[in-house]
């Protein structure tokens, strides 16, 4: 993997016309770009909402302790995940649906993920087959692997197609047993008069759904599927054959607790991804920050562990590792980015993050994300361990 080399979003020349400097700037030109019920999707969680305001709320909660006129001159993001050196701790997360936020969905993700030089988790349900979103030396992929959308079968035969495509790691969520309660936005024939207003509203977004075909399915959801093969929750021992046939780098995701993470290290985890699903699975589970020294005590050094869900800045992600995360992994933000201007918003969104991340280690005397521990924050005292 090669470092990222300061390659501009200007640079990709894909019609990228807004620009922004903030999460807030690109939440409010996502608003301005989506459908409001899409973006209001994209910008909640499931009841009443808890899990993904507490995911939030734990990153406010935590302090910076900055030291005074030790500022560096060179200060290194370079991180190393699973043995691939990335450009600074953060990968993009494994999302669905990617294509109806721009039509370029994940092919747009992976390439900016390739030019910035840090590595992009591909779902399932993106939108586009597998065998359009190829890795390249630049743009090393992991891929997500389920049994819930077409059984084992269907998952058997997305292993032995990731293989051939060259990915370098699967991620296996464990914390999505159920399909959320919040019905899907379905736009056809029959419900596009009800969405009509909200479309003429959003005119660049409608005109790119409809150039590209008004694409709604799947792309990968019945790959493998037979009749007899019906859609099941993942069980923890499917990570057994799973693993046996990948042979390589399993990242389980979906951890919030040390009972889970002793699990999946002993079921052959290489990596753990605390998370919560950014609040979309169930309501009231605890914020994934929140839970990270819990994971952490648990398993050791044993498996690398990341964290997701409510990261916006890279103050966050400088708060994440200070904590113990080899990496974070980042959702809405670069799919708002997304949204906005294709692979060069998500690649001007992965450049801010990194040019925060830099500003941080200033003003806490670090040189390299590597000197970042417990020393450079101050978490509230009702974090107990369990």
């Amino acid at each position: 993997m090669r470092a990222h080399t300061g390659t501009t979003s200007s640079e990709l020349e894909l019609g990228y016309r807004h620009q922004f400097d903030t999460f807030a700037d690109v939440e409010r030109l996502a608003r301005r770009t989506l459908p409001n019920a899409m973006f209001e999707r994209l910008n909640s969680g499931v009841g009443d909402g808890a899990t993904f305001r507490a995911n939030r709320q734990a990153y406010q909660e935590v302090e910076f302790r900055p030291r005074g006129a030790s500022v560096s001159p060179d200060r290194s993001t370079v991180a190393t995940v699973l043995g691939e050196e990335i450009s600074a701790p953060v990968i993009l997360a494994p999302v669905g649906a990617l294509r109806l936020q721009h039509p370029a969905g994940a092919v747009a993700a992976i390439e900016a993920a390739g030019r910035f030089g840090t590595v992009c988790a591909v779902s399932p349900a993106t939108g586009h087959p597998l065998t359009e979103l190829t890795p390249s030396n630049d743009s090393p992929l992991w891929a997500q692997v389920t049994t819930a959308m077409a059984g084992r079968d269907a998952a058997e035969q997305s292993i032995d197609t990731i293989k051939s495509l060259g990915y370098k790691a699967i991620v296996v969520t464990v914390d999505s047993a159920l399909r959320p309660k919040t019905p899907p936005i379905r736009l056809n024939a029959r419900t596009i008069a009800s969405f009509a207003p909200d479309l003429v509203r959003h005119p660049r977004w409608t005109v790119g759904f409809l150039r590209d075909g008004m694409r709604l399915s799947v792309a990968n959801s019945a790959v493998g599927a037979s009749a007899s093969t019906a859609a099941r929750p993942l069980a923890w021992n499917d990570l057994t054959w799973m693993g046996d046939q990948w042979g390589g780098p399993i990242v389980v995701k979906g951890v919030v607790t040390a009972e889970d993470a002793r699990r999946a290290v002993d079921l052959g985890a290489s990596a753990i991804v605390v998370s919560n699903h950014g609040g979309l699975t169930v309501d009231s589970a605890p914020a994934t920050l929140r839970v990270l020294p819990e994971v952490l005590e648990a398993v050791g050094d044993r498996v690398e562990v990341l964290v997701d869900g409510g990261i916006r800045t890279g103050n966050d992600v400088v708060k994440a590792l200070a904590l113990g995360a080899k990496s974070v992994l980042v959702g809405r933000a670069y799919v708002m980015a997304l949204a906005v201007g294709g692979a060069a918003g998500v690649l001007h969104m992965l450049e801010l993050l990194q040019d925060d991340i830099q500003r941080a280690l200033a003003f806490l005397g670090c040189s390299s994300i590597q000197e970042l521990g417990p020393e450079h924050v101050r978490v509230p005292g009702d974090w107990a361990r369990v």
